[in-house]
């Protein structure tokens, strides 16, 4: 039984085979022979032809006069250009034979028929047949045969081009040679994309040109390129990739790199490169970083910088922002870094799908916001999508101002061209600044002339074509029907590239494919220099971050390129200019207007043009502000408190110098009193000149409310400004107990002043220990309540309120100070007691309730313009009994016998023994005969004072 079911094991394996026939048909083919591979011998690229480049472009026999076609004519040409061109004829293959099909296009000439057994076509059709052995050409042997490749999928043979090389070194480039359907597949692909033809022949022109340069042929290495069509879709590219790498003879070792020409949204493809660990160079500006990636332009974070300078520019503080999932995190970038520059990001709202209703719920909501500066960052299909749900929510003329990354697809593709007519919105581009236009001018010249000359498939080249002069070729290919022109081709037409794609940037992929060849060089004379290097692994194992680091070590001149080419070693991407422009559609055509340039180093800088001469922002209004929204509100205390009070930046300020003037006369005034007092010769003078020197304390305390609150601001407040007001309060206070309690005689000066000391050294500790046992860590807080948003003292809202508190003692003694004055009101100098008392405590309670209620910058001004007001009027308080009683004036008294010590004076005078004779003297003995003069003639009163 078991050698039953072995003999008869195969044929079971055979019907269980779900394959089809042909894919069945290719195995059996393949079993009767080794794995090929592509041989160098056979793949010429160079190819003689003595047949016209377009001919097989219209079908016709152009070499015979008698049926001569009006021949394409190449830009600022004025013959026929002849050249070598290996075409492709298109296939159509017939699935009932297995004959070698024909295929004809109707011309006005006769046609000619073509056969081929494998072509690259975009069309969909049945599954082309290999030939037997891949090797051998089924062409006449007179022409040198394409790139043969083994592989399975005839799909995957729509989709790639070969450009063979000597060695096992290939560059695997990505490009959208088409666009995305319009069915949303996300398989399918569209109509062709003018701009990745011209892009795709400037690659093959630069791999030309480094195979031929003596860097290459020194070491005898030869470098060839796998172009994938990725139609910008995710799932395509996923499936050509897979299947070139496991279904073909192309092993991951023979590519050195790869060149992704698609900015598109491909997670999926980028997760495939990320496995291969092979060396990526982007030619767009990156919105990610992946591993072991570097571009030929900036990753999203200049384009970043360059709009939120842009805006700053413009006086712009709020904008919107759209984005979809390509988009993601430079979104959270932007709005990160957005409102480190203080812009506010009034809607962030992300485009989840590619419908029109998710579109249009977008514009519903940015209709609702106050900013006019809409961010887009958004991926081709959903731009289109929100172009159409700004006509269908019927949004006014100009109400935004759209900021999005330049697309060279907006001036070529007709998904584009058929929305702009419509767009009434303005809108801004970023992008590169190309520096070198005349080099570039030059080059696209070059491309036109060697466009038919490169080993291009020939359905691209008529699809080309027919996009780029928007008519159709009489049906070259019936399965494009879809995407056909209603107006013919002319028979005679020119190719100028910069009309057909006026925006086409060829620098970049040109940068790209010389930075690899410069690299590889590089990595060839570091890692194996003088050995022949047949693949990456005959020089080291695991060669490709070293060959990365190659990449990004390179550094060399370009002619596309105004500044030497060289990678950031911080970013891993190429700084470059970029170009911001205003895009109008006139005149049926896409304009950029450029407004300014930015660049790393300089920042933004805006261009100035003859057609410009208004001032600033009058040409475009890009000024956007939403004051009542709660994101401006978070902006501005944002930026409020980024900016940290200092007292340096008090010291210029115009309005707290003057305030500080005035506060610097009233402490001079007042201690120019309390010298005055402290020299005289009345009762409690050291009292009364100690409350003065607390009043010139208080005064320059104000200027500590007047600075905006800072470290040093903060700290004199907390302990200059409750010190001197009980050091103005305490000698008040025992005075007026001195003055109930005791009289004259009872206690001396010396008890007075200490016992004055006494309570300003309880006060010093109090406020000492309020600070330094605070809870907060710092002397300022950043506050944000109904009263305002500002830099505050520790304790913020109520930071005042904890400094009058301290002053509790000082106003007990003036709570005090009132009774024992009312008690003893009979003297004249409790009167100005009571007084003064009843200012402090009415100064210390008004400021207690009122400030509370104030705004923030209110309440300083407040708070010093009181403390100065206090001051002074204490100070006048102080001299109002001033010369009522001639026991308080502090002058010589008078006693009642006045008229008998003037009569005793002129006898001291005349006599002098006259004067000791005198009973009540009390001046010194002379030891001479000299007449007594002055106030020595006088006879002193034993209580005579002096003021």
């Amino acid at each position: 039984m078991i050698l039953l079911l072995l003999v008869f094991f195969p044929f079971i394996c055979f019907s269980i085979d779900f394959r089809s026939n042909n894919y069945r048909a290719i195995f059996n083919n393949l079993n009767n022979q080794i794995a090929p591979t592509i041989d160098p011998g056979i793949l010429n690229r160079q190819i003689e032809n003595e047949n016209n480049p377009y001919s097989e472009l219209f079908g016709g026999n152009l070499n015979s006069a008698e049926n001569a076609f009006p021949i394409v004519e190449l830009w600022k040409t004025t013959q026929t250009q002849t050249t070598t061109f290996s075409t492709f004829p298109p296939y159509k293959p017939q699935s009932t034979t297995t004959s070698k099909p024909t295929s004809k296009i109707e011309t006005t000439t006769p046609n000619i028929p073509k056969t081929t057994p494998t072509i690259w076509t975009t069309s969909k059709s049945t599954p082309l047949k290999l030939s037997r052995n891949p090797k051998i050409s089924s062409k006449n042997n007179s022409t040198s045969s394409q790139a043969q490749l083994s592989v399975l999928s005839h799909r995957l043979l729509n989709d790639i081009l070969i450009i063979p090389s000597s060695r096992k070194l290939y560059i695997l480039a990505i490009l959208p040679i088409h666009q995305s359907s319009t069915n949303h597949q996300s398989f399918e692909c569209g109509e062709i994309d003018v701009n990745s033809i011209i892009r795709l022949a400037a690659f093959l022109e630069s791999l030309k040109e480094i195979n031929q340069s003596k860097m290459l042929k020194e070491i005898g290495a030869e470098i060839g390129a796998i172009v994938v069509d990725s139609c910008s879709t995710d799932l395509r590219s996923v499936a050509d990739l897979y299947e070139l790498l496991s279904g073909t003879n192309i092993q991951k070792s023979d590519i050195i790199s790869i060149i992704r020409d698609d900015h598109s949204f491909m997670p999926n493809t980028e997760e495939i490169m990320k496995q291969l660990r092979v060396p990526v160079i982007n030619t767009y500006l990156s919105a990610n970083d992946l591993v072991q990636t570097t571009g030929v332009l900036p990753n999203i974070q200049s384009p970043i910088r360059a709009i939120i300078e842009t805006l700053k520019y413009y006086q712009s503080n709020c904008v919107n922002l759209i984005f979809d999932k390509k988009f993601e995190r430079a979104a959270y970038d932007f709005q990160t870094m957005s409102q480190d520059s203080g812009i506010c990001v009034e809607t962030f709202l992300e485009m989840k799908n590619e419908t029109s209703f998710e579109a249009e719920k977008i514009i519903r909501r940015l209709l609702l916001s106050e900013a006019r500066i809409v961010i887009s960052f958004l991926t081709e299909d959903n731009w289109i999508e929100i172009t159409k749900a700004l006509r269908t929510e019927m949004v006014i003329s100009a109400r935004f101002v759209f900021l999005s990354l330049v697309d060279q697809r907006w001036s070529t593709s007709r998904k584009f061209i058929e929305n702009w007519p419509t767009f009434e919105q303005n809108l801004i581009s970023i992008g590169p600044k190309n520096d070198v236009q005349e080099n570039e001018k030059e080059e696209l010249m070059k491309l036109t002339k060697s466009i038919p000359n490169l080993t291009l498939p020939n359905i691209w080249l008529k699809q080309f074509w027919s996009s780029a002069f928007q008519c159709h070729l009489d049906s070259f290919d019936e399965t494009t029907s879809n995407h056909k022109f209603s107006k013919e081709c002319e028979k005679s037409q020119k190719l100028n590239i910069s009309q057909i794609a006026p925006y086409v940037d060829i620098s970049s992929i040109s940068i790209a494919t010389h930075s690899l060849s410069i690299a590889f060089r590089g990595f060839v004379d570091k890692n194996c220099p003088g050995a022949l290097v047949i693949s990456l692994n005959d020089c080291i194992n695991d060669p490709f971050d070293a060959f990365y680091q190659s990449i990004l070590d390179s550094n060399f001149l370009h002619h596309l390129s105004a500044n030497p080419v060289k990678f950031n070693s911080t970013t891993k991407y190429r700084d470059v200019p970029l170009q911001i422009s205003r895009v109008q559609f006139e005149d049926d055509r896409l304009q950029l207007s450029e407004i300014g340039v930015w660049n790393s180093v300089q920042g933004f800088s805006e261009i100035s043009t003859n057609t410009k001469n208004t001032s600033r922002g009058s040409y475009l209004l890009m000024s956007s502000s939403c004051q009542k929204s709660k994101c401006s509100q978070e902006m501005a205390k944002r930026t409020v408190k980024q900016k940290i009070p200092s007292i340096f930046k008090a010291l210029t300020d115009i309005e707290i110098l003057i305030f500080t003037i005035f506060a610097v006369l009233s402490s001079l005034t007042c201690l120019m009193c309390m010298y005055l007092k402290f020299i005289s010769n009345c009762d409690y003078r050291h009292c009364t000149a100690l409350c003065f020197l607390g009043l010139a304390l208080l005064s320059m305390s104000s200027t500590a409310f007047i600075i905006p609150p800072n470290t040093i601001s903060c700290q004199l407040r907390q302990l200059l400004f409750p010190i001197s007001i009980c050091i103005t309060i305490a000698p008040v206070f025992i005075k007026t107990i001195l003055l109930w309690k005791f009289e004259k005689t009872e206690i001396s000066a010396t008890s007075a002043i200490l016992s004055s000391i006494a309570f300003i050294v309880i006060q010093i500790v109090i406020s000492t220990e309020w600070v330094l046992l605070s809870t907060s860590e710092s002397s300022t807080e950043f506050v944000s309540t109904i009263h305002g948003t500002m830099w505050r003292c520790s304790n913020g809202d109520s930071s005042e309120s904890t400094i009058l508190i301290s002053c509790a003692l000082s106003a007990f003694m003036s709570l005090i100070s009132v009774i024992f004055s009312l008690a003893s009101l009979k003297k004249s100098q409790s009167l100005q007691h009571l007084i003064i008392s009843i200012i402090a405590i009415l100064f210390e309670t008004s400021l207690y309730v009122s400030l509370p209620l104030l705004k923030y910058k209110t309440r300083d001004l407040v708070m010093a313009t009181t403390i100065l007001i206090f001051s002074f009027v204490t100070l006048l308080v102080s001299h109002l009994n001033r010369g009522k009683s001639n026991d308080e004036v502090g002058s010589i008294q008078k006693n009642e016998n006045w008229l008998q010590h003037v009569q005793h004076y002129h006898t001291a005078s005349t006599n002098r023994q006259s004067t000791i004779q005198l009973d009540k003297r009390q001046t010194l003995q002379r030891t001479n005969k000299e007449p007594l003069y002055g106030s020595e003639a006088y006879e002193l009163p034993p209580n005579a004072t002096y003021g």
